[in-house]
């Protein structure tokens, strides 16, 4: 492996290169440094620090013609002291928006990168904020789930105005797929199409109190890939299904965790089940991955998905990220980042996927829909 870093400011570059249990780094063609390893794990943990190092001075790797599951850029941002490390992408653009909070909560900065990983700009959005998730939206709006309180950011003016719920219940949804965004106002869940600016669907639930101290309430609701259904849970044990063109509901009797669907909607798993969607009955596994039964709240089991495409990442936090093309059923990568310590946000732009890292650091890896071999990072 051999990887050239460029800081962009003074024009240096710094180099790594890793031959077997050695590793040699050199700062702007000067003198050569060998560092000797015991073990292949070694080599990758002394490697990686290295590479943070030099992150962290402001150095950044880019490679844009990477191939298929290889970084094309990694950048250091800093540390996202609230936990979540937000990420707004869209399947049809590359560039895309990070979140993340500043010293002791002393101001919140969104970040606008292109496809290869450059600073477009960067937005102070205050003091005393603390992003959750955001979905970006076909309108060039942000809806940011902000302390549970929705607000919808302008690209154009960066202004941020209320929306949708005025009040901090400790109840919010936030969800979008295509032209469609889903959210909670405290009363009803909408789900509104912004291409033709209107509500397709909407339904007055009532979220029930949780008796795990791990959350406040059963208050949870996503969308489909392809945007023909929505999936919802208000109360412990239950999720319904909803047929965004019939408004037709199947309710599913499952009491775990970390729903997804199917790449083309026919499929809903929960739990480590699965069901069809459309008529809520069980159903054998149709991916061509394992998933684990009986997921708890505290388990990882993280999909997204674009196209035929899902990238899953599943056992914990740090876990490789493996890349499937469900339509041949083959495994094209296996994404091992190397600054990843506990947990780590990922999300499909157009070409790459983004992440979005604890140790305050954002990768992209190309994911094309061409099996171009496996690659680890």
């Amino acid at each position: 492996m051999e990887r050239v870093f460029i800081n962009p400011i003074t024009n240096k570059q710094w180099q790594l290169e890793v031959d077997g249990l050695t590793i040699r780094t050199c700062l702007n063609g000067g003198r050569v440094k060998e560092i000797q390893c015991d073990s292949a794990f070694q080599v990758r943990s002394k490697a990686a620090s290295a590479m943070m190092e030099q992150l962290r001075k402001g150095f950044v790797y880019q490679k844009p013609e990477a191939a298929t599951g290889e970084a094309i850029c990694h950048r250091f941002v800093g540390r996202d002291n609230n936990g979540f490390m937000p990420l707004a992408t869209s399947p049809h653009r590359d560039d895309f928006f990070l979140t993340r909070v500043s010293g002791n909560f002393d101001d919140e900065i969104l970040y606008h990168f292109d496809g290869n990983g450059k600073i477009i700009e960067t937005v102070s959005l205050g003091a005393k904020r603390m992003t959750y998730e955001q979905v970006l939206c076909p309108n060039d709006t942000l809806i940011m789930n902000n302390s549970y309180l929705l607000e919808q950011f302008s690209l154009h003016t960066h202004e941020i105005k209320p929306f949708a719920n005025r009040k901090n219940s400790m109840k919010t949804m936030l969800d979008g797929s295509g032209n469609l965004a889903l959210w909670y106002t405290g009363e009803e869940i909408v789900v509104f199409d912004f291409a033709d600016n209107r509500e397709i669907w909407k339904e007055c639930v009532k979220c029930r109190k949780s008796k795990d101290p791990a959350f406040a309430y059963y208050c949870f609701g996503m969308l489909s890939p392809q945007q023909s259904k929505a999936a919802y849970q208000v109360t412990k044990g239950e999720y319904v299904i909803v047929d965004l063109n019939t408004g037709r509901k199947v309710v599913i009797q499952n009491d775990g965790w970390h729903p997804f669907f199917s790449p083309y909607d026919q499929c809903f798993s929960v739990g480590g089940k699965f069901y069809q969607a459309e008529t809520g009955e069980e159903t054998e596994n149709p991916f061509p991955f394992t998933v684990r039964q009986g997921l708890s709240l505290s388990d990882t089991c993280t999909v997204r998905i674009r196209g035929s495409l899902m990238a899953v990442q599943q056992e914990r936090g740090n876990s490789p990220i493996e890349l499937w093309d469900t339509d041949r059923r083959e495994l094209i990568a296996s994404i091992c980042d190397p600054f990843v310590v506990k947990q780590t946000s990922f999300a499909f732009t157009d070409k790459g996927l983004v992440l979005h890292t604890d140790y305050g650091t954002m990768s992209i890896y190309q994911c094309t829909d061409e099996k171009e071999g496996l690659c680890s990072g």
